[in-house]
């Protein structure tokens, strides 16, 4: 967060929605009162702000107010609405109710979800289209969004999200609709980078474990999700000839997965588990 900025207070004005000294709210008084808004109440560095969103020069103070008010009345302490503004300026200027109407109502997210999710992504409140590639590609209906699918909507559709999609039907071979259908029970896959996550992590499923990507994450997607589980447990299991689902390999915590390889072990068998 920019730093704090210290400002004398300046004297109090009768008649606060009107613009004085310069008449568009960039200079004289009106326009200290917004420095002095900015940095005593927000405890924000106004210029940078200022270099960030111009607007904030001639917008009225009022507005800024509504800005914060709205953020506060969906769960937002003045401290988290400091944070979205210095990630986010131009929301400070933002049509009053517009940003936070969709993601409450259009999304929509329960009030402890909005909060996570707006604080962890200021710019999902512009984030219709991808919430229109969720709803109509995806068929993610739904209401109200899981927090990880919430997450995603500050991502780009057509930088981020389309081609993820796009190479998981190329990469597996799985139809559209099976794609779809493995992203609406892990979502969470469309963060994940295609060089650094989905692309090793498939081609370990295929070339070191054997198996087959379509059948595999059509029944456990969240494979992408488990780095530091797949290559040493898949280790642990070749070296003892044991074979596993990839759920119960994966999903197991570690007291459970080191009894299922000794009760196997002492088996002296190759066991299906």
């Amino acid at each position: 967060m920019v730093a704090r900025t210290r400002l004398p207070l300046p004297p109090p004005d009768p008649s606060p929605h009107t613009a004085t000294g310069g008449g568009g709210g960039g200079h004289g008084v009106e326009f200290r009162r917004k420095l002095h808004f900015l940095s005593s109440e927000l405890h924000l560095d106004p210029f940078p702000l200022l270099a960030a969103n111009p607007a904030l020069r001639s917008a009225p103070l009022p507005l800024l107010r509504d800005s914060l008010r709205l953020l506060t009345s969906h769960g937002l302490s003045a401290r988290d609405a400091a944070r979205v503004f210095s990630a986010f300026p131009t929301l400070l200027t933002s049509p009053p109710g517009e940003p936070l109407r969709f993601v409450s109502t259009d999304a929509p997210l329960p009030p402890p979800h909005l909060r996570a999710a707006v604080l962890r992504s200021p710019r999902l409140l512009a984030a219709r289209p991808a919430l229109l590639f969720l709803r109509r590609r995806v068929a993610l209906l739904r209401e109200p969004l899981p927090l990880a699918a919430a997450l995603l909507l500050a991502f780009s559709v057509e930088r981020t999200l389309l081609p993820k999609l796009l190479f998981l039907r190329d990469a597996t071979g799985l139809p559209d609709p099976a794609v779809c259908a493995v992203l609406r029970r892990a979502p969470a896959i469309l963060s994940y980078g295609i060089e650094t996550n989905l692309t090793p992590k498939l081609q370990f499923l295929a070339e070191r474990m054997g198996r087959d990507p379509a059948v595999e994450l059509s029944e456990f997607p969240h494979y992408f999700s488990l780095e530091g589980r797949i290559r040493p447990r898949h280790d642990a299991l070749r070296e003892r000839g044991i074979e596993m689902l990839l759920k119960d390999m994966l999903t197991s915590n570690d007291d459970e997965f080191r009894e299922r390889l000794i009760k196997a072990t002492l088996s002296d068998t190759k066991a299906t588990l």
